[in-house]
C-alpha cells in the first residue's frame, strides 16, 4: 500500500484477522444506548450511520428509533457492507450502503441525525466529507461525531516516550490523529450551528484496548517505521502488564454535537 493513501486504503482492504478484531470491538454493548443520547433518537427518526462498519451499532439505533425510523450504514469497505446486509436479516428498518468516491448515497436531506464514530480522523477530505453530512441531514437535524485524540493517548506500562514513538509510527494510518480537538471549527466551518463538545476519558485496566494496541501495531509495522520485534515486544509487555493487574490505556473521545440549519 501506498504510505500517502494508507488512511484510507486500509479501511478498504481489511485482512480476515482485523476482520475478526473489529467484531469484538464494535459489537452492540449496554452502553452504547448513554453514549448516543447526545443523538436524541427516537421512534421515527431517520438516521446515517457513517463508517457503520459490522453493523453492530446501526442495528442497534434500528430498535431505538422504531416503529417508524429508518437507518442507513454507510462504509467504504464492501465486505462491512455485505456483513451488516446478512447481520441485519430480518431488522426491516436497517439498510447498509457502499460509499464510493466520497459521496453518500442518499439523497438531500434524507436524514435527520447523523453517526459519525471514529471514523473522521481517516477521512481524505474532511471538509468534503461535512459538506456532504450537510447535504443529507435535513434543516434542523443533529449530528454526533465522536472521535479520538491521539495526542492523548496513555499506554502504562509503556510510559509517555515509548506510547508516543508507537502511535507516532503508526501515524500513518490516520489523516488526522488529533482530529479531536479541532473537530469543532471544523463543523463551524462547515457551516452547522450549536456546536458543542464533551469530552469522556475511561481507563481500561482489563486489557479489552489490546485490541486497539495490535491494530496499531500491524500500521506500526506496515512501512517499516517500527520493527516487527518491538512492536511483538511491546505488545508482550502489555500482555504481561494485564496479567499483573498493572495495565492502564486511556484515549479522551470527544463527543461533538451539531444542528444543521
Amino acid at each position: 500500500m501506498d504510505a500517502k493513501t494508507y488512511h484510507t486504503d486500509h479501511w478498504r482492504t481489511i485482512e480476515d484477522e482485523r476482520i475478526e478484531r473489529y467484531e469484538r470491538m464494535f459489537v452492540w454493548r449496554e452502553g452504547h444506548a448513554e453514549l448516543l443520547a447526545l443523538l436524541e433518537l427516537a421512534p421515527g427518526c431517520r438516521v446515517m450511520d457513517y463508517g457503520c462498519g459490522p453493523g453492530f451499532v446501526s442495528i442497534g439505533m434500528a430498535g431505538m428509533v422504531a416503529p417508524g425510523g429508518q437507518v442507513h450504514g454507510v462504509d467504504i469497505n464492501a465486505r462491512f457492507v455485505a456483513d451488516a446486509t446478512g447481520r441485519a436479516a430480518g431488522t426491516d428498518n436497517a439498510s447498509f450502503h457502499l460509499l464510493q468516491d466520497g459521496h453518500i448515497p442518499l439523497a438531500d436531506g434524507a436524514v435527520n441525525r447523523a453517526l459519525c464514530k471514529n471514523v473522521l480522523e481517516y477521512v481524505p477530505d474532511l471538509s468534503a466529507t461535512l459538506a456532504e453530512f450537510h447535504r443529507v441531514i435535513e434543516p434542523g437535524g443533529r449530528l454526533l461525531a465522536i472521535d479520538s485524540d491521539w495526542g492523548f493517548v496513555i499506554v502504562e506500562p509503556w510510559g509517555r516516550a515509548v506510547t508516543e514513538r508507537f502511535f507516532a509510527a503508526a501515524a500513518p494510518a490516520f489523516k488526522e490523529p488529533e482530529i479531536g480537538r479541532s473537530l469543532r471549527g471544523h463543523l463551524l466551518d462547515a457551516g452547522f450551528e450549536d456546536v458543542q463538545v464533551t469530552i469522556r476519558a475511561g481507563a481500561d485496566t482489563e486489557g479489552g484496548s489490546l485490541l486497539v494496541l495490535r491494530n496499531m501495531a500491524s500500521y506500526a509495522t506496515q512501512f517499516d517505521l517500527l520493527s516487527s520485534e518491538e512492536a511483538g515486544a511491546l505488545l508482550a509487555q502489555a500482555e504481561t502488564a494485564v496479567e499483573e493487574g498493572r495495565f492502564l490505556f486511556s484515549l479522551p473521545q470527544f463527543l461533538v454535537t451539531a444542528t444543521r440549519p
